[in-house]
């Protein structure tokens, strides 16, 4: 009677929509977000080992030996590689990064909206103009703090990614020292060449006496195809400073509170042991510095 009755009501009713499917989407998938005309790229969920071991710090002792010279015994002890200890395994969920670092043309639209503060100099290193001259908007923005970078990111619909989804769209599930894999190639990125002051490389010039043009080195490309995730500038992350543990995380967004915000990547002004992908940076939130920008990230995109 039940049965019946179900039946019958059954075939009285109008068939439901259809209901369309998740878009599939597959590692370096790029999409363009509507705000500021970021290129993104898809990083697929996953698993890696975030940090690293008593090897890749062993390499990295050897390649700041190689670029301090005399200073090599004050400046490359194991101490300065400790706060990439323990390497502990991280499980993250799918998103989406920039491709590339936020340019000079792109944060200006977001002051020009009234949602952003211009950065705190207008120069560069080594020019004197350098944000707001059309010649360089193609170029990274430098010389803004923690707190602006986040604010331009929440105004193009994004937010800062963690620092754990950083390293993974820099290394990837194999755990590389770079992006481009596990040996330093000058010819990949912008960093401390000939042209740079302090510790850097005599035997290259790559013709950018600081920051170079965004995805310059296309060689330099991740696993997902981000760029410039060595080198060229110092990239905030969402991230509080804080120590490393030995346990498992999934979604890791770092401590709670603390007093340093943390910038990845390297920079045109440093040798190739800080460009690693597992290299770490505290600074105060309110610290500038022609040697630092940002990237944003999303949890996912509209179709």
């Amino acid at each position: 009677m039940i049965t019946g009755l179900l039946i019958g009501l059954l075939a009285g009713c109008q068939s439901l929509p259809a209901i369309p499917p998740l878009p599939i989407h597959r590692t370096g998938d790029t999409a363009t977000r509507a705000a500021d005309g970021a290129v993104m790229v898809y990083v697929p969920d996953g698993l890696f080992m975030m940090g690293g071991t008593s090897e890749m710090t062993h390499y990295a002792r050897q390649l700041c030996r190689d670029a301090a010279g005399d200073l090599a015994i004050a400046t490359c002890g194991t101490a300065a590689f400790a706060d990439e200890h323990p390497g502990h395994p991280v499980e993250l969920s799918s998103y989406w990064i920039d491709r590339t670092e936020v340019a000079n043309g792109q944060y200006r639209r977001c002051v020009d909206a009234g949602a952003c503060t211009p950065p705190k100099d207008t120069g560069s290193f080594t020019r004197i103009q350098y944000y707001g001259d059309p010649a360089f908007d193609a170029y990274p923005v430098v010389q803004v703090n923690w707190g602006q970078a986040e604010a331009y990111c929440r105004w193009a619909a994004a937010r800062l990614p963690t620092e754990a989804e950083w390293e993974f769209a820099a290394r990837g599930p194999e755990n590389r020292l770079f992006p481009w894999g596990d040996t330093f190639d000058s010819g990949r990125l912008n960093y401390c060449d000939v042209s740079c002051p302090g510790m850097s490389d005599p035997s290259l010039d790559d013709g950018f006496p600081d920051t170079a043009p965004v995805g310059c080195f296309p060689l330099g490309a991740s696993w997902v195809g981000a760029l410039d995730m060595a080198g060229n500038v110092r990239e905030w992350v969402a991230d509080w400073y804080g120590p490393y543990t030995s346990e498992a995380s999934i979604d890791p967004e770092g401590p709670a509170s603390g007093e340093s915000r943390i910038p990845r990547g390297g920079s045109w002004y440093d040798t190739p042991d800080d460009v690693r992908s597992l290299n770490r940076g505290a600074n105060l939130p309110d610290y500038t510095h022609p040697k630092v920008g940002f990237r944003c990230a999303v949890d996912s995109l509209a179709p």
